[in-house]
């Protein structure tokens, strides 16, 4: 018992020896932007207090209650706009005032089983193998279960600054985990644009795993502006009709035993099975609004697709001709910059397909009066697993043209839109060259369709689910990567990169145009465009250039379908070299040899020393005597 007490005691040492030199060797590890709410966080040159709550707020014809970025007195669902300067630093205080009262719950592996036994309507994935007899035989990946829906943290989308889904901010340790604010707790968010940084449209939206999709649905989102030259430019050229064309998805369910409202988010598994009862696509939070312009004046869409699971096509016709050949009623538009970065001059287009988080500048121009629509449609067949017409083709906004005024120097713009040139956000001598690529990876992104599994489906990046503790992909400051990205699905799927922008060089697909007319639009891009969010088309393949920046640290790419994302789909990235942290499990195996070799020396020295104090004093009575007699002899 005395050699087991000693066993324990010298573990205790090592463990409280290691985890003091983990301490000391990286120290930065309890670091955190976490503050008390009593605390300022307004050192930047530009200072927002963005607080996440629970409100009840008129939506379409319902009273809806749900998780939003808006304050009380807003007619709007969306969160404040913020604007920001190339150059200025910019801080954002973060209020989690969210309170867990309000549905849906989180996800059990009990409603995955249920879901799984009774699948729904004209789901594909019903003709799959049968489910488990009962949930607690599921195989079950936890960190991919949707979870913690109040929650929260904040990504601003497409920005280049410091990476900021790990706490805290710009951190460069490996173990860093997810910003999660709970409620009642804030945060200090500081970041840095640089002044050479592309003036245009942004967004922010909420980024915690397991719960940004809940929340986007609920239409936690908002927008962000870097001021930059096009503001001037379009009003120089005489455009002044301007207008936010925000197009989201909410998932909605109407609810008929509540006092205080009769819609809320519908439970996270509506999106994994049939259609949401209210699933329509909205319009800055409205049905089909009306936009009105004149005969010859430019209207500007600023359009975001903030579509949590749909990718959306615009275009434009008169209305009635609906059921006309696009290549025959779609009327022409020009954009004049996509994912925030200008161009230097206007692209015209018929149709374009835009998939979650992406941006385009819009101009429209109407030669004769009337009413026309904007109109999502033809996307059936290449989203998620219903094959029989999901989403379903929609009218996004109405445009009323007027007969133009007698003075047309009031309205029509200064040169034709064809002939306008702008700033570019990235001029051509900025562009990624071939000879800088240092290497190729491939990244696959693809579904798995296993109904004795949870989550279902199941989400991967090359074969792996999201760990959060994993470092997956790694990348040098300055370094030029070329990745390949295939996307072995029949569904469309957004690729984002945090943090850093990249240019597109090639998309394709083996489905056919024919069967699937739409897939051409997807396809098309400007050569070498700009984006921070390309669409892999389905059953195809993207090729990107990345050329890192100097925001270094730990970070992530993704599927912009959140609800994908927060099922797996997404993979960690490590900018520059990580800081050096003692974990304890990969020395385990040597700190117990050494402890085994010190407890087997302590071993020996006790038998040996027991075993003379066993020896009878006799054998040392010779000695003595001896030596007394060796010194008697000297007298």
């Amino acid at each position: 018992m005395a050699l087991l007490r000693h066993h324990h005691s010298s573990m205790a040492l090592l463990l409280a020896s290691a985890a003091f030199l983990s301490s000391m060797i990286c120290p930065t590890l309890g670091a955190t932007d976490f503050i008390d709410c009593n605390t300022p966080c307004n050192g930047g040159d530009v200072n927002y207090e963005l607080t996440a709550s629970i409100r009840i707020m008129d939506l379409m014809n319902y009273t809806y209650k749900g998780r939003t970025y808006s304050r009380e007195g807003d007619d709007t669902f969306m969160g404040p706009t913020m604007h920001v300067a190339p150059g200025q630093s910019l801080w954002i205080k973060f209020r989690n005032e969210m309170k867990p009262d309000l549905q849906p719950k989180q996800v059990e592996i009990e409603d995955y089983w249920e879901m799984l036994k009774k699948p729904g309507e004209k789901i594909k994935y019903q003709y799959y193998k049968e489910p488990v007899a009962k949930p607690e035989l599921m195989k079950v990946d936890h960190p991919n279960i949707p979870h913690n829906f109040d929650s929260t943290n904040l990504h601003l989308h497409g920005l280049d600054v410091e990476v900021h889904m790990f706490d805290p901010v710009n951190t460069h340790n490996p173990d860093a985990p997810h910003i999660s604010i709970d409620p009642g707790q804030c945060y200090c968010y500081r970041f840095n644009v640089p002044h050479h940084h592309p003036g245009g449209l942004y967004w922010y939206h909420p980024h915690l795993h397991g719960s940004a999709a809940v929340q986007m649905w609920g239409g936690m989102l908002g927008l962000l502006y870097v001021d930059g030259p096009l503001e001037d430019e379009m009003e120089a050229y005489g455009i002044s009709n301007v207008h936010e064309f925000v197009i989201w998805d909410p998932a909605l369910r109407a609810v008929n035993n509540e006092p205080t409202h009769n819609l809320e988010v519908d439970r996270f598994l509506m999106g994994q099975t049939t259609l949401s009862k209210i699933h329509p696509f909205l319009v800055n939070g409205q049905y089909n609004p009306t936009l009105t312009t004149a005969v010859g004046q430019v209207l500007w869409l600023r359009a975001l697709c903030a579509t949590v699971e749909n990718e959306n096509t615009f275009m434009v016709y008169r209305q009635g001709e609906e059921d006309q050949p696009w290549d025959d009623a779609a009327i022409p538009f020009w954009v004049v910059a996509s994912d925030g970065v200008t161009y230097q001059k206007p692209q015209r287009k018929r149709i374009i397909v835009m998939a979650g988080a992406q941006r385009e500048e819009i101009l429209l121009q109407f030669d004769e009066p009337g009413t026309y629509v904007i109109s999502q449609q033809g996307i059936q067949g290449l989203q998620f697993f219903d094959m029989y017409g999901h989403p379903h083709d929609q009218t996004l906004a109405t445009i009323v043209v007027h007969e133009e005024e007698d003075d047309k120097s009031k309205l029509h713009p200064t040169k034709p839109i064809a002939d306008m040139q702008f700033t570019p956000g990235y001029h051509p001598d900025e562009d990624i060259q071939a000879k800088e690529i240092t290497r190729t990876e491939t990244i696959v992104y693809s579904m798995g369709a296993n109904r004795d599994q949870a989550p279902f489906p199941q989400y991967y990046v090359n074969g792996k689910p999201f760990a959060p503790n994993r470092l997956d992909f790694f990348a040098h400051p300055g370094e030029a990567v070329e990745y390949i990205l295939i996307n072995g699905n029949h569904n469309v799927h957004p690729f984002h990169i945090h943090v850093n922008r990249f240019q597109v060089q090639e998309m394709g697909s083996e489905l056919s145009t024919e069967t699937y007319p739409v897939l051409k639009h997807v396809m098309e891009f400007e050569p070498s465009v700009w984006r921070d969010t390309v669409v892999i088309p389905p059953n195809g393949r993207a090729r990107i250039w990345v050329q890192y920046k100097n925001y270094t640290g730990k970070t992530v790419f993704h599927c912009h379908f959140l609800a994908h994302e927060d099922t797996g789909m997404m993979s960690t990235l490590f900018i520059g070299p990580p800081d050096y942290v003692f974990r304890l499990e990969e020395h385990l195996p040597l700190l117990m040899g050494v402890a085994v070799g010190m407890m087997l020396t302590l071993v020996a020295l006790v038998v040996l020393v027991s075993c003379r104090r066993g020896e009878p004093k006799a054998v040392y009575e010779p000695v003595a005597t001896m030596n007394e007699l060796k010194a008697k002899a000297q007298d």
